[in-house]
């Protein structure tokens, strides 16, 4: 029967973080990003906090100091953080609020005396306001400051008494510090007060960059991914405020993961905050026509001078009132003047974000049924991606088939996936056009298999297959089978894939032959590599005779399945993988059913760039706890863990270990290697061997060949450093037949370096660096440099090479084992201070994933109260207190002091 799955639910993924003091996890499994931190802002003013203090507490002369900035920018954290310190040192200070409306010279004396706590006086109410201020004020023994947090709030006809007040303070112990935003203050009358020496003032810088990063490190104890900080300094414009904002609404959102210490953002959604949220406070009221207009203006602003009267119709006001609040909001410095009469645009683009995140469902709607009539009626606009949203915001409130048409044209010119599967999910819902149901049905599918977001892809080619079989052509027929069971697979539970394998594959709408090469690929998926090559042979005929489009997949899935049983495919390279379909059997089978690079899958030399495929493989496990795991990702999973376990991160390899071997992946023999790497590392070496062995065994009952080389490798060197010469002998025996049958480099440069490690064979050892370096792969040859050089073979110039190699790719624990073979060889390693610092790194490092001391020792060679000595040393000369302060200095980029 046609096999149906669960409806599609991501399993909730383990917190791929070490489990370190310094890093804290949310009960939600679901989102591992913390709750933002109320002092975040303030970790990137400390120099503009220091400023304030050192005039309060040593410049007298001069009374007033103002902080100012656009709205966002942390004048009032800035202010919070000034009095936070002048309190420490012991000086009084005066918080004075002032009101939202605008606020007078007397009221203001007023509200100071109240808060320094004069007894009421009568009278005239300025009078008396001053004559209370000015007593209060004398009888204050000490030194005093007060903050005025949003000093632009006071009546600009106050500045001549305000000047002479501040005059009256000059040379007092008495010190105003203000707080007001860009534009707002009396720029003549500060620049007068500035010539006298009266004022001193910090003007707030947007953030650029690298203050982003630090500023989302406190808020989410994550490093961000690649990308993430830029991207969000664009689009909030440095603001602190405003960025604090977007990181609640993306938390609020669900579209946050941490993996590695590294956040990511994984959905295509906008951060979602709440309508009373202060950053829409401080723009206007809540309830004024102001915040209605805001927040259709955030959606209509690309139609340019066409807004005005849409936001109108949106509000239920005039067009001249919509266009005077308009002004308003500019000279408040929230909106900028468009390049066209009557056009507007939000000074900072993430406003407009987040306040069209705040509409309803109906206002949404709304707005996007005036815009989809404007556009329809001629209105110009610029981004060709606009109307298309707004069709998918208005749904059926407009002509749905029109609406269908024009999201189909506008997906297949689209380079942006997100918007692409977007547009066409919309369309699948709005047309009742069988032929171009069937057509957005499969376009989408496709799509969403070639991003691996599978879950997605399942449903919509499950919807084709069932309702519209006789609409499909038959490459849209073969590729909706294809991406129908690798959502199978990509479920996690192989209970589904098996089912399918035995009765469900009969019964899937399509031909005989399609069904043989779907059912082809279900096998390869579920590891049963060897009955898919024979099902393909011994009904070749049959599938090859079928259409095009089935003849291509059936060759391309018979050379992998082929190449992972180390025998010849018996398939020649036809025309038709050059017809119209190559492009389709291309994509899908590389990326839907994710068997890339399949005949290389056992090379270790893979990755060359080591930061990027971290970046890769982190981005990767982040988005599958949204879009689904698929089971082809082990050659990620295993070069993870490689290159973590290089670089100390032992913990952290284990964690990422653990979170592949939890799911259904294929080919999980190669993550044995790494595995028995990582505890050789440890020194379990007998639990590295048992796992070589286990992975040795699960090959084997699959019949695959690929990958088997590194792990005979291994055992040869197990083996050899067991002083077992006879089994070394025979692991080198085996390896020469997997290499001649495999036929890959890779497999010929293992197969040469257990001779090396067995017989110690000079000449061996000469052509394993030979062939490693003809292919022109520096990790590759540091690898097998490293393996040559512990048989106690190869040059001085070879191992500092390799040496060298290891340095750029940030590989401590090869580079530590290789001066140790250097030494002993009387090679010189040259840089004792960057080797002192380098081995200082490595055991922050160790210490900041957790290890425990003794298994300190054994990574570094030495015991375990060596290493307790070595702890106490570096801890007093890098003057950290705890493992956990370590561990948070490391996660801000902080280096540790060399020795």
């Amino acid at each position: 029967m046609f096999t149906h799955r669960p409806t599609h639910q991501p399993a909730a993924p383990d917190h791929l973080t070490l489990p370190d003091a310094a890093l804290q996890r949310t009960p939600q499994r679901g989102n591992t990003a913390r709750e933002r931190g109320p002092s975040a802002r303030s970790v990137v003013r400390g120099e503009v906090v220091d400023r304030i203090v050192d005039v309060c507490l040593h410049r007298p002369d001069v009374p007033l100091i103002v902080v100012t900035g656009p709205a966002g920018i942390g004048r009032s954290t800035a202010l919070a953080q000034a009095r936070l310190r002048l309190t420490d040192e012991r000086t009084t200070t005066v918080n004075v609020p002032i009101p939202r409306r605008e606020c007078d010279a007397a009221h203001l004396a007023a509200r100071l005396a109240d808060e320094l706590g004069a007894p009421p006086a009568r009278g005239d109410f300025a009078t008396a306001s001053f004559r209370r201020l000015l007593a209060a004020l004398a009888g204050q023994p000490d030194r005093l400051v007060v903050f005025l947090d949003d000093a632009h709030r006071i009546n600009p006809e106050s500045a001549g008494a305000i000047t002479a007040f501040l005059n009256a303070l000059a040379g007092t112990r008495i010190t105003l510090v203000c707080a007001a935003r860009s534009g707002a203050a009396d720029r003549a009358g500060l620049d007068r007060l500035a010539g006298n020496g009266l004022v001193h003032e910090e003007r707030l810088r947007p953030l650029g960059e690298a203050e982003v990063e630090q500023v989302l490190a406190e808020l989410l104890n994550a490093v961000p991914a690649p990308g993430m900080a830029a991207a969000l300094r664009n689009s909030c414009r440095g603001l602190p405020a405003v960025i604090e904002a977007a990181v609640e609404g993306y938390l609020a959102s669900d579209c946050l993961r941490v993996v590695d210490r590294r956040v990511h953002l994984v959905r295509d959604r906008a951060p979602h905050l709440s309508n009373t949220h202060p950053l829409f406070t401080d723009l206007c009221e809540p309830k004024s026509p102001a915040r209605a207009v805001l927040k259709s203006l955030a959606v209509l602003h690309p139609l340019g001078e066409a807004a005005p009267s849409l936001i109108a119709d949106c509000v239920n006001r005039g067009e001249d009132e919509v266009r005077e609040i308009l002004r308003a909001l500019a000279e408040a410095d929230v909106l900028l003047r468009g390049p066209q009469p009557n056009s507007w645009r939000f000074r900072v683009p993430m406003l407009a974000t987040v306040l069209a995140s705040c509409a309803g469902p109906f206002e949404r709607r709304r707005i996007g049924l005036l815009a989809v009539r404007a556009l329809w009626n001629g209105a110009p606009c610029a981004d060709p991606g606009y109307l298309p949203e707004r069709l998918v915001d208005a749904g059926r409130l407009v002509d749905p088939e029109r609406a269908a048409a024009q999201l189909l044209e506008r997906s297949a010119s689209d380079a942006h996936e997100d918007h692409e599967v977007r547009w066409l999910l919309a369309a699948t819902k709005l047309t009742t056009d069988p032929a171009r149901r069937a057509v957005a049905l499969h376009r989408h599918a496709v799509s969403c298999a070639v991003q691996q977001r599978f879950g997605s892809a399942f449903e919509s080619a499950a919807l084709a297959l069932r309702t519209l079989p006789h609409a499909l052509s038959p490459i849209a027929e073969q590729q909706l089978q294809l991406v129908y069971v690798a959502g199978l697979a990509e479920h996690g539970d192989a209970t589904a894939l098996q089912d399918f394998v035995r009765e469900g594959w009969r019964s899937i709408p399509g031909g005989a032959a399609s069904r043989i090469v779907t059912r082809a690929a279900a096998l390869c998926l579920l590891d049963r590599w060897q009955e898919a090559h024979e099902q393909l042979a011994a009904e070749s005929e049959q599938w090859r005779s079928e259409s095009r489009a089935t003849a291509a997949f059936g060759q391309a899935i018979g050379r992998v399945a082929a190449s992972m049983l180390g025998a010849a495919s018996g398939q020649e390279q036809t025309e038709d993988d050059a017809s119209s379909a190559a492009g389709p059997v291309k994509q899908l089978v590389t990326n839907a059913l994710h068997l890339r690079g399949a005949a290389e899958l056992g090379d270790p030399g893979a990755h060359e760039q080591w930061d990027e495929a971290l970046d890769t493989a982190r981005s990767t496990m982040a988005a599958a706890t949204v879009h689904g795991r698929a089971p082809g990702r082990t050659p990620m999973y295993r070069e993870a863990v490689t290159i973590l376990t290089a670089r100390g991160q032992l913990n952290s390899a284990r964690t990422v270990l653990d979170e592949a071997r939890s799911q259904h992946l294929l080919l999980p023999h190669l993550l044995a290697a790494p595995a028995a790497d990582l505890e050789s590392t440890l020194g379990v070496h007998d639990l590295s061997r048992t796992l070589i062995e286990q992975g040795l065994a699960r090959a084997g009952a699959d019949g695959i060949v690929v990958g088997t080389d590194e792990l005979w490798l291994r055992l040869a060197v197990w083996e050899s450093r067991h002083g077992n010469a006879a089994a070394g002998r025979k692991c080198a025996a085996r390896l020469k037949r997997i290499a001649e049958r495999l036929g890959t480099p890779a497999a010929r440069r293992n197969h040469l370096l257990a001779r090396v490690l067995v017989e110690r064979d000079p000449v061996a050892a000469r052509e394993a660096v030979e062939l490693s370096r003809s292919r022109r792969r520096k990790v590759e040859l540091a690898r097998t440099a490293l393996v040559v050089a512990e048989s106690g073979l190869g040059d001085p110039r070879l191992l500092r090479e390799a040496y060298r190699t290891f340095g750029e790719l940030d590989a401590l624990i090869p580079r530590a084992r290789l001066r140790l073979l250097m030494r002993a060889r009387n090679i010189a390693v040259a840089g004792r201070s960057a080797t002192l610092a380098e081995n200082e790194r490595l055991l922050a490092t160790l210490i900041t994933d957790g290890l425990t001391n003794q298994q300190i020792g054994v990574v570094l060679g030495t015991s375990a109260k060596s290493v307790e000595g070595r702890l106490t040393r570096f801890f007093q000369r890098a003057g950290y207190q705890s493992r956990a302060e370590l561990a948070t200095a490391m996660l801000r980029g902080a280096a540790p002091a060399s020795a």
